[in-house]
């Protein structure tokens, strides 16, 4: 009878002990569990909230901002994302100091994990949202626009300066050497075409169309003169079927089905626009100077609406989702 009272107490003591050892392992594995996912909000600067569509990049001076824009009546922008040449510590010095000190356009890449820049100061980057890590840089003269090829190629458009009115390609992998240019005067925008496997670009006076060829090789394939002169912003649409266009007078949109260009319908045009853009539901987000070349508003058509920057120059503002290039780098 004792040693059944004692095999009984033994038997459970061991359920006790079993019962402790799976408390402890489930404990062990929620505490991971939650470990992990707060890890992961923390690296991710998109909350469930938060619907890529509304987000905006807006840049200018040296900064980049990614701006989460929902409520049209608010002029704050709600800033989710930035980042500052000049606390980037993998720039080098003059980079860092100088060469990004007036940020002139900016551009999501590879499904929004990377941002495209480039500076009329001298320079283009290519940063990584998540860490901000610098991962492309090299000098362009008075860089305006910046654009991903395939191959690992970008392209960046180098407007009136010394050794720029022209378009010039690197290889990421090696950013210090120029591989090919092609002179193209006052180059302002570039647009990659996936589609049509063609690179636009707007200059002066006129919107080339061009075809690569070995990768490297950019070869005339059409030209258009544009109706004015100062070529500046040149922006896909998000049906692919047409581009945006801005110049001195106003803004225009050049079909590509029937390569014939026409004005914004109900847009009202305004003198020197520096960016347009618009998302699939039709709204537009552009920029118009104020003071010199920047402004301290990013503003919307169709609805209407405003954000302010006070302590910004702001130069160019794009849709987040709309430029989100699907093109991968490698690294």
């Amino acid at each position: 009878m004792i040693s059944t009272i004692s095999a009984k107490r033994k038997q459970d003591k061991f359920t006790q002990f079993s019962l402790f050892v799976i408390r402890l392992f489930m404990i062990t594995i929620i505490t991971l569990t939650l470990q992990f996912s707060l890890s992961s909000c923390r690296n991710s600067i998109f909350p469930n909230s938060i619907k890529s569509e509304n987000l905006i990049l807006v840049c200018g001076g040296s900064k980049v901002l990614l701006v989460n824009y929902t409520n049209y009546n608010d002029s704050i922008p709600q800033i989710i994302w930035s980042w500052d040449a000049h606390i980037a510590n993998d720039l080098p010095s003059p980079f860092k100091t100088k060469k990004f000190n007036s940020i002139d356009d900016c551009k999501a890449v590879n499904n929004g994990n990377q941002i495209m820049v480039s500076a009329s100061s001298g320079a283009v980057a290519i940063i990584n949202i998540k860490d901000k890590k610098v991962i492309f840089y090299t000098d362009v003269p008075n860089a305006h626009s910046i654009e991903i090829l395939p191959n690992n190629k970008i392209v960046a458009a180098a407007s009136t300066a010394r050794k720029g009115n022209r378009l010039m390609i690197f290889d990421i992998s090696n950013p210090e050497k120029l591989l090919f240019s092609d002179s193209l005067y006052s180059a302002h925008g570039i647009v990659w075409d996936a589609h049509r496997n063609s690179l636009f670009a707007l200059g002066y006076d006129v919107l080339r169309e061009y075809k690569i060829e070995n990768e490297i090789s950019l070869v005339l394939h059409d030209e258009w003169k544009i109706p004015g002169i100062g070529g500046h912003d040149l922006q896909m649409a998000s049906d692919r079927k047409k581009l945006f266009i801005t110049e001195h007078t106003g803004a225009w949109v050049f079909n590509l089905e029937n390569l014939q260009f026409s004005k914004i319908n109900k847009f009202q045009d305004e003198e020197n626009i520096k960016s347009i853009n618009q998302n699939k539901s039709g709204q537009f987000v552009y920029t118009v100077p104020e003071e010199s070349w920047w402004t301290y508003h990013v503003l919307f058509h169709n609805p209407s609406g405003v954000l302010s920057f006070p302590d910004m120059h702001v130069y160019k503002a794009r849709w987040f989702n709309n430029n989100s290039s699907l093109i991968t780098i490698e690294r």
